[in-house]
């Protein structure tokens, strides 16, 4: 199979679980809701919107990496990095077994394109 379909298709791949993701949240269960409410803290609705932004940058970013534009290639380190930031210090919270699957995997595409954008022939595409 061509590299630039299995790039491609991990995009595609990253963007439903993304997308499967906010879906999961209105699902969430009674006791991890009930946890998660005790465990609130006052930084609480400031991350949600930070969280919120950089969803938004990574999902443009998704779609400059769809098209091969060379920025893309770069902003998708960031938006990488500045994710484990914002991971560890949005601090305590709860979530379901199949939400936590989901956001796994998604961690799992996400290095994988970290891989094929800088140690495959796939980074040729980006100096064009």
């Amino acid at each position: 199979m061509n590299l630039k379909t299995i790039f491609k298709r991990l995009i595609l791949l990253d963007l439903l679980l993304i997308i499967l993701l906010v879906v999961s949240v209105f699902f969430e269960s009674e006791e991890v809701a009930d946890f998660n409410k005790y465990f609130e803290s006052e930084f609480s609705d400031s991350l949600l919107i930070i969280f919120g932004i950089l969803m938004l940058i990574y999902l443009i970013n998704l779609f400059l990496l769809y098209k091969f534009k060379s920025i893309g290639k770069q902003m998708y380190l960031i938006v990488f990095v500045l994710g484990i930031i914002l991971s560890l210090i949005a601090g305590v919270f709860a979530v379901d077994p199949w939400l936590y699957v989901i956001d796994r995997l998604g961690w799992s595409v996400s290095g994988a394109i970290l891989v094929l954008l800088y140690f495959s022939p796939i980074k040729k595409e980006f100096e064009k």
